[in-house]
Order: C-alpha cells, then sequence, then structure tokens
C-alpha cells in the first residue's frame, strides 16, 4: 500500500524547478448554502462561482467546531482540536504540532499570511512558519483585506513557490455593508435594520463607533432569546448576504491579482471557518454554542492550475473535514504528510475521479459565552461539550452528563438537512456503528487542557467581535 500510494503522488507531482504556489483563502462565518452557486435565491457571489466552478467543489465540508481560532488550527495543522491544544478561541498552538506553514517553508516556500480577525494574533500559534504574518489591528473590511495581501504579494520574488493564507473577517457579525448593496439584497424592506444589524466603525469615526449587536438588543438576548418578528430576522438573513455579496467582489480581485503577480502556476483553495446560525434551533447570528448543520457546515473548493496533471472541474459528495484539507495539499504539492498523528485524510482520490470512500467526521461545541442559555448542554468545561459524528446519511449528536432519554440526538441529513427531526432510539440501526465511531474518537481525546489566562487584548478583542458584552 505505501508503494502504491508513492506511486500515485509520483506521476501527478510537480517537478522540482516548477512547484504550484499555493492560495489558502478563509472566510469568517460563511454558509455554503448562501453561495449562489449552491443555489442561493440571490446573486450572492458571482466572481466566486466562476473561480470554483473551474474545480472540485466539496458538497458535504464540516469544521470541528464552530470558532474561529481552533477551527484554523485544525486546517492547518490536519489535526482536531484535541490534538493541536487550540480548543477556545484564545488558546496557543500546541508546540509539537507541525503546521502547513512550516512544512512548506523547510520546502523552499516563501509564505504570507494576511488575516482579519482580531483573535489571531501571534499568540496564538497559526503565525508560525510564516515569513509575513499581517493581523489586523483594528477592523479591517475585505477591501482593506485584498489591498494588504496585494502589497505583500508586491514584495515576494514571483520566481520562487509561494504559500500565501488570507483570512476575511466578513460576513461575521455587525451584518454592515455598503447601503446599495444592503438594499438591493431586500428593496422591499424600510425599518430600522435596512442597512446595516449592529454597526461597523466608519472612517473617521472615534475607535469605540463599533457594536456587534444593537445597542438596545443585548447579544445574549438576540442570538439565544430573539425577540424580533420573523419578518425582520429575515431581512437580517438577508444582511448577511449582502456581507458575503460584497466580500465576493473582494475575492475575485484578490484571485486576478494573485494570478497576475504570480502566474497561472497557482493552487486555489476555497473554505471558511466555520458557518452561522440564522435561527435554527432557536440560535441567532452566532456560531459555536452548538454542533448543528448551520454553524459547522462549510463550503471547501480546490482549483488547480492547468499545468497540474489533475486539473479538472468536478463534485465531491462524500463527508469531509477541514482536517482533510492540509494533508490533501500537501499530496497535490508532492510534498510528503505532516505527520503520522494526524486525523486527516488526503482528498486526492476525488480529484483523480476515484471513490473517495466514506469516513467518518467530527465536530464539537466551544466554550459558550452564555453558558445559562445554552439549550441543553449540562456543563461548559471542555468536558462537557456537545459532539457530533456524521457518516453517509446520519448524524448523531451526543450531550454529555445529560440523563439517557436526552443525551443523544439522530438526524438523517440527506432528508433532514436542518436537523428539525430527531430520530434517536437506542435500538435504531444507524445508532450503534455511530456510537463506536465516536467513542472511538473520544478516547483518543486527552484530559480537559488548563486554559491559558486571556490578556486585556483577548478581552478587547472578544468584546468587538461581540462574545462578550460591554460592562
Amino acid at each position: 500500500m505505501a508503494l502504491l500510494s508513492g506511486l500515485l503522488v509520483a506521476c501527478f507531482a510537480p517537478t522540482a524547478t516548477t512547484p504550484p504556489h499555493l492560495l489558502l483563502i478563509t472566510v469568517d462565518t460563511l454558509r455554503p448554502d448562501y453561495l449562489s452557486m449552491n443555489g442561493y435565491d440571490r446573486a450572492t457571489t458571482p466572481q466566486l462561482d466562476a473561480i470554483l466552478q473551474a474545480g472540485f467543489y466539496f458538497e458535504r465540508a464540516v469544521s470541528p467546531i464552530a470558532r474561529t481560532t481552533p477551527a484554523l488550527a485544525s486546517l492547518l495543522t490536519g489535526s482536531y482540536p484535541h490534538a493541536t491544544g487550540v480548543r477556545t478561541l484564545t488558546d496557543t498552538l500546541s508546540d509539537d504540532v507541525t503546521t502547513l506553514t512550516e512544512t512548506l517553508k523547510q520546502a523552499g516556500y516563501q509564505t504570507t499570511a494576511v488575516v482579519s480577525n482580531k483573535v489571531l494574533p501571534t499568540e496564538r500559534g497559526l503565525h508560525r512558519g510564516f515569513d509575513h504574518y499581517d493581523m489586523a489591528a483594528d477592523h479591517r473590511a475585505a477591501r482593506a483585506t485584498t489591498d494588504a495581501v496585494t502589497a505583500a504579494l508586491r514584495e515576494l520574488d514571483p520566481g520562487r513557490p509561494t504559500f500565501a493564507w488570507v483570512h476575511y473577517i466578513d460576513p461575521h457579525a455587525p451584518y454592515h455593508t455598503e447601503p446599495a448593496i444592503a438594499a438591493s439584497m431586500d428593496p422591499s424592506y424600510t425599518g430600522r435594520f435596512r442597512f446595516h444589524f449592529g454597526w461597523h466603525r466608519q472612517p473617521g469615526e472615534r475607535p469605540g463607533a463599533h457594536r456587534t449587536f444593537p445597542e438596545d438588543l443585548p447579544k445574549g438576548v438576540a442570538t439565544h432569546d430573539n425577540p424580533l418578528p420573523e419578518s425582520v430576522n429575515a431581512h437580517i438573513r438577508r444582511l448577511y448576504a449582502a456581507d458575503i455579496r460584497a466580500l465576493d467582489d473582494q475575492v475575485g480581485r484578490l484571485v486576478a491579482s494573485a494570478r497576475a503577480q504570480l502566474g497561472d502556476n497557482l493552487i486555489v483553495v476555497f473554505t471558511a471557518d466555520h458557518g452561522e446560525s440564522l435561527g435554527e434551533h432557536d440560535f441567532y447570528f452566532d456560531h459555536g454554542d452548538y454542533v448543528y448543520n448551520a454553524g459547522t457546515r462549510v463550503p471547501l473548493a480546490i482549483v488547480l492550475p492547468e499545468s497540474h496533471p489533475l486539473h479538472g472541474s468536478g463534485r465531491c459528495r462524500q463527508w469531509v473535514s477541514l482536517v482533510d484539507v492540509a494533508p490533501t495539499v500537501l499530496e497535490l504539492l508532492g510534498r510528503p504528510a505532516l505527520d503520522d498523528r494526524i486525523e486527516g485524510r488526503s482528498l486526492v482520490p476525488c480529484l483523480q475521479g476515484r471513490p473517495l470512500g466514506e469516513a467518518p467526521v467530527f465536530s464539537e461545541s466551544g466554550y459558550a459565552f452564555y453558558f445559562d442559555r445554552v439549550q441543553g448542554r449540562e456543563r461548559n468545561g471542555v468536558e462537557g461539550r456537545f459532539r457530533s459524528v456524521t457518516l453517509g446519511d446520519w448524524k448523531l449528536i451526543w450531550t454529555p452528563f445529560s440523563s439517557d432519554e436526552d443525551a443523544w440526538q439522530l438526524y438523517n441529513v440527506r432528508d433532514d438537512p436542518d436537523e428539525t427531526r430527531n430520530l434517536y432510539r437506542a435500538d435504531h440501526p444507524a445508532v450503534g456503528s455511530l456510537q463506536s465511531e465516536l467513542s472511538s474518537w473520544l478516547e483518543r481525546q486527552p484530559s480537559e487542557p488548563s486554559r491559558r489566562s486571556m490578556t486585556e487584548q483577548d478581552v478587547r478583542a472578544l468584546r468587538e467581535l461581540g462574545y462578550l458584552e460591554d460592562q
């Protein structure tokens, strides 16, 4: 088997003199069903549609946790949060885990990152291996993020292989973009939230002029006890879509700029750290407290240059995880695997037109900032997190420390993707195998790690992003 794997890699590994460049684009809080290429009823992503349709799209991609720092740590390492040591927004990547960036840098790549979420300073450890790591000191919208990347790419040697990672904060709450785009998404609405829900600081305003949620609707109420009429919540969903539409123009500009500066020998990987709950299970405009599809499903696409032997397009329909991205990229680049301890698998067989095979994917919920409002959860430590396993048509959710009748939820995610009908019963034919997969995964997890104390910078970032309310 090892010999066969080596031969397969050798068949399409880039030559030593022409390794492809790699552009990894991640978007904060992006649901796949809000891409127009996936059926959304507004033209939210015309630029992105054109880019991604030239590559391979993974229809059933899942984040291991709907929180930015741990999800991106898993993306860059191929390991679940229990292995990276990053299980909260302010944890630091474990020293004994190797990142994709470090591996590519060792292989001679020049590495640059532009990230626009303030919970990603160098203290998180995700900067390891980057020659240049630019984290926004203040809110940086999509246009400014693309400007920063374009400037960073100009400083690089186009004759050397490049790995560039770009993380956009849009469309994270507050949902606030250009008024014309907001109006175009829902032209009949004329109420108080017509153009925005929450407020980003605008040019020339004082630094404190930012609020993730309306002043009279604090986050704990807006997200868990939402009092707004459904017509208003429906409009706020359109504002979320408007943020995506504004982002789309900048992603298109970014890819065009990268190809102009680096050449056409460029692999583009596009995904998100997690999704966003927009009212599913009575959880609004937030993410991370649960493991339902609204928060854990993400878009994932790989676009290969025409010069790559596997260049082509298509859709892959098996369940995959963000932990699969790093091993896939390394195989496409003809580089050795990160570590024999990683839990991700290479998705290259799908790109080759071969069966990928079914494999379980797992998720856990994050630290709950409003734990007393989270439905069903018994404890807020790592040991009390919701866990899920998805395999084939079925998804099983476990709630630790709950009574037997409340501990399990089972959904047929083919027929019920919004997880509205809990089909759990102890003798259901799907339950035994899913419980076995979940138990095996949990056995690999260490006991709850000690949490790093938050710095003042951490608290400011969490407050600006709306996780902590102003006191």
